[in-house]
């Protein structure tokens, strides 16, 4: 397995948004261990370099380019350098965003703004930067790392949780769209993995739950990414019992969402609990 994971990604160019940190960094580890070209790309110098040099420095193998993917402009910019410095994209994994642990009526007009720009308009502007070269040149996979969010409704994160929905039906549409020119889109779908994704001041202030000690190694998230990959499925659900979890609160009624609304009311009641 380790000898055809090797042949597939070798030399292959792959770039990694929010690659400086968390499953982005653990992910261009493993596809610069393969012998894959990684550029990462994260909205921090500091964090480029750190992940970098974590990486074995500048090479022909690895890069890092600072782009914030919730500002347009920046996104041109950079991705027009790395065409020109780098070339088309084998893979590109959208792997980018962060949350809050409020609820919507909570949440400021910016940081709303904020959220739904990094989240999910980030990735629409990533893609599209490097979607029509791909097209040119009938090959390319656009991995979106979404969040078990994106299949059933989770909060007290109610914009993050609005841009994965989005993420994934983006992703099946894009799908259809690109199948023509041999494109493969793939969207990976994991539960809560601890990362710094929890490090904002929302997340370590809130009330204990019990349901926060249902974590997913990093390690299967990275995993669950190769095989997408690899594999070219279109939906990944990590672990994969949660597929049949988000399903069941989809399609089977109150006998499924009953439970799962009284849990997410609990949550919320739970900040409101504590401001008062």
């Amino acid at each position: 397995m380790q000898r055809d994971q090797k042949s597939h990604f070798f030399q292959k160019l792959a770039i990694v948004t929010g690659g400086s940190a968390g499953i982005g960094l653990a992910v261009a580890a493993e596809l610069h261990r393969l012998n894959a070209r990684v550029v990462i790309i994260a909205d921090r110098a500091p964090g480029v370099e750190r992940a970098i040099s974590s990486l074995g420095g500048r090479s022909s193998a690895v890069d890092g380019y600072v782009c914030d993917i919730g500002t347009p402009e920046s996104v041109m910019k950079v991705s027009a350098e790395i065409l020109a410095a780098q070339g088309v994209p084998d893979i590109l994994i959208n792997n980018a965003g962060y949350a809050t642990y409020r609820t919507f009526e909570e949440e400021d007009a910016a940081e709303i703004e904020r959220l739904m720009s990094v989240n999910f308009s980030g990735a629409l502007r990533v893609t599209k930067a490097f979607i029509g070269p791909m097209i040119e040149r009938r090959s390319g996979q656009v991995i979106n790392i979404a969040s078990i969010a994106g299949a059933m409704a989770l909060t007290p994160n109610a914009v993050y949780c609005g841009a994965k929905h989005g993420m994934v039906a983006w992703s099946k549409c894009l799908a259809a769209e690109t199948a023509r020119f041999g494109i493969h889109i793939g969207v990976v779908c994991p539960g809560r993995v601890e990362t710094n994704f929890f490090d904002h001041e929302t997340f370590r202030q809130r009330t204990f739950r019990k349901e926060t000690k249902l974590t997913v190694p990093i390690t299967s998230v990275v995993d669950g990414i190769l095989q997408t990959i690899i594999r070219r499925r279109h939906t990944c659900f990590i672990p994969r019992y949660l597929g049949a979890v988000a399903w069941a609160a989809n399609s089977l009624g109150p006998l499924a969402r009953g439970p799962l609304n009284r849990l997410m009311r609990a949550r919320v009641e739970d900040i409101y609990r504590g401001q008062e």
